[in-house]
């Protein structure tokens, strides 16, 4: 029983972190992180986004980013 509660914590967990980044980066018109870099990312928030979602949107577009090496695939491949 407790297995299942956390499995189903988790699941929503996941995925109101996944939806808060879709929600930042429409809100803040972010570029799409699988065509920029992470070096690039991190330039475009320090510039464009000056509020406290500044940090929460830099780490969204980072692990999406084309170059993290913690992804699968990279893009243009």
């Amino acid at each position: 029983m407790k297995k299942k509660f956390f499995l189903l914590l988790l699941s929503i967990l996941v995925g109101n972190l996944y939806a808060d980044c879709s929600d930042l980066i429409k809100k803040y018109h972010a570029p799409d992180p699988s065509t920029k870099t992470m070096k690039q990312l991190k330039r475009w928030v320090k510039r464009k986004v000056k509020t406290a979602d500044a940090s929460k949107l830099q780490e969204c577009l980072v692990a999406r980013a084309a170059d993290n090496p913690n992804k699968e695939a990279v893009a243009g491949e």
